[in-house]
């Protein structure tokens, strides 16, 4: 399948998996941060990032993963991938999935922060381990861009992650 397909097919399924995290988010937190989560929902997909972020950040900074994944989605989706990024890494270290898998494809393609395979290996093998929906698809394809070494290298740091 040539990458083009690969990213797109990639593509559809993250913002899938976004969709249902989110879901989840709204129906299991506390009362709260569901009205956080849902007006940051509502505004995410009316297209105003701005409320959504002024929504997810303070629930984000109280600790809340879902809110950070979300919080980083609104920034990336803004063209501010710089902004996205410590919102994704503290959701997932967290163990995300759906973070770990975004924040690994903006180590392949050094979008706001240096490329670097290695990261982006090891964040992609976390989120694989979480049987993540096309992530193997992904970990593949970064995989052919990396030697033997960088590849064993990926897989001890992401025991650190």
């Amino acid at each position: 399948m040539p990458y083009g397909q690969q990213r797109r097919r990639a593509g559809v399924a993250i913002s899938v998996a976004f969709a249902v995290s989110l879901l989840h988010a709204l129906v299991l937190a506390p009362a709260d941060a569901r009205a956080g989560m849902q007006a940051g929902w509502q505004a995410y997909t009316a297209g105003d990032y701005e409320t959504a972020i002024r929504e997810w950040q303070p629930l984000a900074e109280a600790g809340d993963h879902q809110a950070a994944y979300a919080l980083g989605m609104a920034f990336q989706i803004k063209g501010e991938a710089a902004g996205a990024v410590p919102w994704y890494e503290q959701a997932a270290s967290a163990g995300v999935a759906e973070a770990q898998i975004l924040l690994g494809r903006i180590y392949v393609e050094g979008i706001a922060v240096p490329r670097d395979l290695v990261r982006a290996y090891a964040w992609l093998l976390r989120a694989a381990e979480k049987q993540s929906p096309n992530v193997q698809l992904i970990l593949d394809s970064v995989a052919g861009l990396m030697t033997a070494g960088e590849i064993e290298a990926a897989k001890a740091l992401s025991e650190t992650l």
